[in-house]
């Protein structure tokens, strides 16, 4: 139960980096909201998948640039990999 409330000594983001996230996640919400309208059309959600995969990226250079332990910038990097070729193969399909 303590690892769920372990205390982190995280560094704040920078505003441009924090900026471009909420730019992020509203593109996010916008590609969902049209997936959902245009009869759940699969080519947003591979969209979708593009942004998220970014903003995981992002995420993993950041916790490198912070000097991180590598157990939390290699997630990150993998989990944006992933979700990168997710994204490919939901758009190769359609």
């Amino acid at each position: 139960m303590g690892l769920f409330f372990e205390k982190v000594n995280r560094k704040k983001s920078s505003k441009p980096v924090t900026a471009v996230r909420i730019i992020f996640f509203i593109g996010i919400i916008v590609l969902l909201i049209l997936g959902y309208k245009d009869d759940f059309n699969e080519v947003y959600l591979g969209y979708a998948f593009i942004v998220v995969g970014l903003m995981n990226v992002m995420n993993g250079v950041e916790s490198h640039y912070h000097r991180d332990e590598k157990k939390v910038y290699m997630m990150d990097y993998s989990l944006g990999m992933l979700f990168l070729f997710m994204a490919t193969t939901q758009l190769w399909i359609n």
